[in-house]
């Protein structure tokens, strides 16, 4: 944070975000450890799982929110990054999604 963006990455104090909601699924070769913490399979599943393909709609809408907000704001449409390209977060969180 002691660095002005573009050298850093934005945090939730100067960003804005944009869910894209989706089911994610353990894939059929991994299971659940038996015994873990609700705490602990949240972590598991975190790390293991798979999201789901974005759907069309989806990438259409989020396509027309993308390109509002850069119109509006002024924005740089390289300063659009998906979560797990700036933070920690599941690789296939959004790993479709398409806005530009």
């Amino acid at each position: 944070m002691t660095k002005s963006v573009p050298v850093r990455y934005p945090s939730n104090i100067d960003s804005i975000g944009i869910e894209i909601v989706g089911i994610a699924s353990l894939p059929p070769d991994v299971k659940m450890p038996a015994g873990l913490s609700k705490a602990q399979q949240d972590a598991f599943l975190g790390e293991k799982s798979v999201y789901e393909p974005i759907t069309t709609a989806q990438n259409l809408s989020l396509r027309w929110l993308v390109d509002e907000l850069v119109s509006t704001l002024h924005l740089n449409s390289s300063e659009v990054h998906r979560h797990p390209d700036v933070s920690r977060k599941n690789a296939t969180e959004a790993s479709t999604a398409l806005w530009r």
